[in-house]
């Protein structure tokens, strides 16, 4: 009996980067302060996180998934007193989830291979495979040239989580972005290659940003 790591990229905690700048203007050889009255420090501070909670909604499908993984709870039933794991979740059919993201970290593979996951796991599963399938190079530090199945570990871990999802945004997500992979080996050019790929991992690094501690 062997337990395996799901993949060689997960973390724990993955922060999404990229909040706008925000736009100051300034009003030239005019002054208003005498007329204008001050705003309350109160109204100023409201103003300020009704702009931040603007900024921070995502695009669809991703603030529908985001909601769908923050709601997401591990099953009570079957877990084990103890765990090897540091901060971690284990259950008797061998799944072992990160406490914090609910992602799944590790999984028991038995001779006839692992257990199927239970109804109130595939979803921490799920969330494991997709920050399993962004653990690639980056666009950078990807082989050259026309090698072949460069992007299989993506597509296969795409159609593992298929079989398990049945929230649709999620299922379009993971439509659109196979469709975007299928015919990776067939591009002519790596100029179109690198384009594609910077797509692609563009889409799973936001998606893994997703899953993220509380």
């Amino acid at each position: 009996m062997k337990k395996f790591a799901i993949g060689l990229g997960i973390s724990s905690a993955l922060l999404m980067a990229g909040c706008s700048d925000s736009e100051e203007t300034a009003d030239i050889g005019v002054s208003e302060s005498e007329t204008k009255p001050e705003e309350s420090t109160s109204e100023v501070t409201a103003e300020k996180e009704t702009n931040e909670q603007e900024d921070a909604q995502l695009e669809s499908p991703y603030q529908e998934i985001k909601d769908h993984f923050d709601s997401y709870e591990l099953p009570e039933e079957g877990r084990l007193a103890d765990s090897e794991f540091i901060n971690a979740v284990e259950y008797e059919n061998g799944y072992t989830f990160d406490q914090d993201t609910k992602a799944m970290v590790a999984r028991i593979h038995l001779e006839s291979g692992p257990a199927e996951p239970t109804e109130g796991q595939n979803t921490g599963v799920i969330m494991g495979w997709l920050q399993d399938a962004s653990a690639i190079p980056t666009p950078e530090n990807r082989t050259k040239g026309n090698a072949a199945g460069q992007v299989d570990p993506i597509l296969n871990r795409l159609q593992q989580i298929k079989e398990l999802n049945d929230f649709e945004p999620l299922e379009q997500w993971v439509i659109e972005t196979e469709n975007s992979l299928v015919k990776f080996d067939d591009i002519e050019t790596e100029q179109e290659r690198a384009k594609v790929y910077a797509e692609a991992y563009e889409r799973l690094e936001k998606m893994s940003s997703l899953i993220q501690e509380p």
